[in-house]
């Protein structure tokens, strides 16, 4: 009877996948060469509320060069569904988005908020198609977005009512990519072993690519580096 039970919960959990094997990607992401000399934008609406500049965030760079906001992924992962309840929320907060880069699973919740008390016109385009465009006139007020996002790719986000906001969603049908951090660092775990294409993304340097080999133990270490206006695509 024992030996029945311990097989069908081992059997259950391969079928779940809990026990697959699997290794894990991390790193840091840097950045190289001088940095623009003014990292200000001017306010051209709401200076009473905004202020009469705000914090340019293209080039969010720590003390030692290590680089924020690089979306690193798998191109080309295996296809896995968005996990149930996962919830994102785009925050319009101090006349900025809040996070500026965003990165989740197609099928996950986004909901976008108004933190401010001036009205925000928040617009997403892929390729150049609106996805979404919501208004929300008022503190407090909060409307989810999920249902219009029916495609992956990058979604670049403005504001309509302040011409200076900006934001990115990477939209995956996979869960194996990472935002670097204050630290410029990621990582990525449970990665199937295989050979893949690791890419990194920043909004002011483009796509770096590297070709790895992930192994069902240990961590594979990588670094990524860019410079201002590096953009290769």
């Amino acid at each position: 009877m024992y030996l029945l039970i311990t097989v069908l919960i081992i059997s259950a959990l391969l079928a779940s996948g809990s026990v697959a094997e699997a290794g894990s990607i991390h790193g840091e992401v840097k950045f190289t060469g001088a940095l623009p000399k003014s990292n200000r934008i001017k306010v051209t609406k709401d200076q009473d509320y905004c202020g009469e500049f705000v914090r340019d965030e293209t080039y969010l760079v720590g003390a030692a060069g290590t680089l924020k906001n690089a979306v690193v992924f798998l191109d080309k992962a295996p296809p896995k569904a968005a996990p149930s309840g996962k919830e994102h929320i785009l925050e319009n907060s101090g006349c900025r988005f809040v996070p500026r880069i965003l990165a989740m699973i197609k099928g996950e919740k986004l909901i976008t908020k108004n933190s401010d008390t001036k009205l925000h016109i928040v617009h997403s385009y892929l390729d150049k198609r609106t996805v979404f465009n919501v208004s929300l006139p008022f503190r407090g007020h909060t409307l989810e977005v999920s249902r219009r996002i029916d495609k992956t790719g990058v979604l670049q986000v403005n504001c309509d009512t302040h011409a200076w906001m900006r934001g990115y969603i990477h939209v995956f049908d996979h869960p194996y990519f990472a935002v670097s951090d204050d630290q410029g660092r990621f990582e990525i775990p449970d990665v199937p072993p295989g050979k893949y294409t690791l890419k990194a993304w920043h909004e002011g340097g483009g796509i770096q690519t590297k070709e790895i080999t992930v192994t069902d133990v240990g961590e594979f270490k990588v670094v990524f580096k860019f410079k201002k206006g590096d953009r290769t695509t």
